[in-house]
């Protein structure tokens, strides 16, 4: 079931997917932007993963990159991370969203653990559900904290039963 994210007030906790952040950190979406402000506010309980924040940091840290380099690869990414000069200037971002990321801590969002167990029970959803592997492991560890609200712009989401899929784009848009 998909709902629009603007909507969402439940007492019941929701889980952030990466891209809810990435739409905030970029300035692409006011719905998500919106959605997070109220997080801040602590109108109702949220939550993500460490493996959603590494989804989140290692795109910032891609993105800055491209703005010294033309071709944008992990390879020479490394290699300007090892350069002194280069490396506060690509790292400032991330370090300004680490803050923003403490903003939210301080507003009582809990931030789960990947577990083996989690990437495990994911492979099996990735099969079931035709998911990303990363992507199930956040419904795994949605299920293992008995999680049923997801923000998310990933239509992907939708077909799940127990889930119910926020999304801040109109029922008529889907996105990857």
């Amino acid at each position: 079931m998909v709902q629009n994210l603007n909507d969402f007030g439940e007492r019941k906790p929701i889980f952030i997917d990466a891209n809810i952040f990435l739409y905030h950190a970029f300035n692409t979406n006011n719905a998500a932007a919106g959605f997070l402000q109220r997080v801040e506010l602590s109108s109702f309980k949220a939550s993500t993963s460490s493996l959603v924040l590494e989804e989140v940091f290692f795109k910032l840290l891609m993105q800055s990159a491209s703005n010294y380099i033309e071709t944008v690869t992990v390879k020479r990414v490394k290699s300007i991370l090892r350069d002194d000069a280069r490396r506060e200037a690509i790292l400032q971002p991330l370090i300004e969203y680490r803050k923003y990321i403490g903003v939210l801590g301080d507003a009582g969002k809990k931030v789960f653990d990947l577990r083996g167990e989690d990437v495990l029970a994911g492979i099996e959803a990735s099969e079931k559900y035709k998911l990303l592997v990363a992507d199930a492991a956040h419904l795994a560890v949605m299920r293992r904290n008995k999680i049923e609200h997801l923000a998310s712009g990933d239509n992907d989401f939708s077909t799940i039963p127990d889930i119910t899929l926020w999304s801040p784009f109109p029922a008529s848009t889907s996105t990857l």
